[in-house]
C-alpha cells in the first residue's frame, strides 16, 4: 500500500475514500474531499491555502502547528496537483545504474520513524547517527572482510513513503558474527536496485532523496519497498543511494 491523495496528501486506505472521474468511477489518484466528478471540489485553491486547511487536522492529531506547517510545505510540493518544477526546485536526476545484490547481514542501531516524523524537531535520525559515532558503535562490530562502508537502510515499510518505517545504522558482517547484547541485527534480502548518487554532504543526501520519491510519483520506477539503504565510504567517497525495484 503506497497510496495518498496528489491533492491534500491523506492516506487512501479503503476505496470508500477514493474521489470519482468524469465518468463517475473511483480513482485512487485523489481522496473524495479534494476531487468529485473529474474536477477538483474547490478548484481555485492554492497550495498554500491547502496547508492552511490542513494544519488544523494534523494539530487535532498532536502536531504542533509549527510542525505541521513546516512539514506539509515540504511534502505537498511533490504531490501531482501542486508538482512543478517551480515548486520543487528540482531537476529530476535518474539512477547512475541498476544492479542486483544479494543478502546483506548488518549490526548497529534501529528506531522506527517516518518521513513526516523527520521533518519536525521530533525526527530521531540526525541523534541515532550521533550516538552511532559517539558510542563508537563502527569499533564495536568487526566487519566482513573488504566491507567497512556504513550503511543507512529504510525497512519494514507501514505504508511505502507515507508510513512509519525502521531506520537502521549499521555495518556488514559475516553470517558467524555475533551480535552485541545492546546492538541489532537486519538481514536485507536480496533484490534489484536503481542506484543514485549524492555527496557526503547531509544536504545533498537530502536533495537526491527528495529527486527519488519525485521519480517514483512519476512512475518512472517501480519501488518494492524490500528495504533501501545508503552506503557511505571514506571521506572522499560519494554516497550511493540503493533503491529496491521490480
Amino acid at each position: 500500500m503506497d497510496k495518498a491523495c496528489q491533492s491534500c496528501g491523506m492516506p487512501l486506505e479503503h476505496e470508500d475514500q477514493y474521489g470519482t472521474d468524469a465518468q463517475h468511477h473511483k480513482t485512487d489518484e485523489y481522496c473524495k474531499y479534494c476531487y468529485k466528478e473529474g474536477e477538483f471540489v474547490q478548484p481555485e485553491l492554492t497550495m498554500e491555502g491547502m496547508i492552511q486547511q490542513s494544519v488544523p487536522f494534523l494539530v487535532e492529531k498532536g502536531m504542533q502547528e509549527e510542525e505541521a506547517t513546516s512539514m506539509l510545505r515540504n511534502y505537498l510540493p511533490f504531490l501531482k496537483r501542486w508538482r512543478s518544477s517551480e515548486d520543487t526546485g528540482l531537476t529530476l536526476d535518474g539512477p547512475i545504474r541498476e544492479e542486483y545484490r544479494g543478502e546483506i547481514r548488518l549490526i548497529g542501531l534501529k528506531a522506527r520513524t517516518s518521513n513526516q516524523n523527520e521533518q519536525t524537531s521530533h525526527g530521531i535520525i540526525p541523534s541515532m547517527w550521533e550516538r552511532f559515532w559517539s558510542e563508537d558503535v563502527p569499533g564495536r562490530i568487526k566487519e566482513k572482510a573488504g566491507h567497512a562502508s556504513v550503511y543507512g537502510c529504510y525497512t519494514d515499510y507501514e505504508n511505502g513513503a507515507l508510513g512509519e518505517y525502521t531506520f537502521f545504522i549499521g555495518k556488514e558482517v559475516a553470517v558467524d558474527f555475533q551480535t552485541p547484547d545492546d546492538l541489532e541485527e537486519l538481514v536485507i534480502p536480496a533484490a534489484r536496485y536503481a542506484i543514485f548518487q549524492a555527496t557526503q554532504e547531509p544536504s545533498s543526501v537530502f536533495r537526491v532523496w527528495q529527486t527519488i520519491w519525485e521519480w517514483a510519483a512519476m512512475g518512472q520506477g517501480e519501488r518494492t519497498y524490500t528495504g533501501d539503504f545508503e552506503v557511505y565510504g571514506s571521506p572522499d567517497e560519494p554516497v550511493l543511494i540503493y533503491i529496491a525495484i521490480k
